[in-house]
């Protein structure tokens, strides 16, 4: 599987945005491509995109 790097200067405003959402980093960086990518496809294939969902994005029950 493909894995590209994500830019240095980008890791820190990732990791800022991710932990004050209370959110995975991964999961911030598919939700922003998946928006971009939306921009970009049309509409009817959008809904084939799927995110991957792990436990770690899962809130713990109060």
């Amino acid at each position: 599987m493909y894995s590209p790097k994500i830019s240095e200067e980008l890791i820190s405003p990732l990791y800022h945005q991710a932990k004050s959402r209370g959110i995975p980093m991964t999961r911030l960086v598919n939700e922003i491509l998946l928006k971009h990518l939306s921009l970009e496809v049309q509409p009817d294939k959008v809904s084939e995109v799927k995110l991957e969902v792990y436990s770690s994005d899962q809130k713990e029950a109060s």
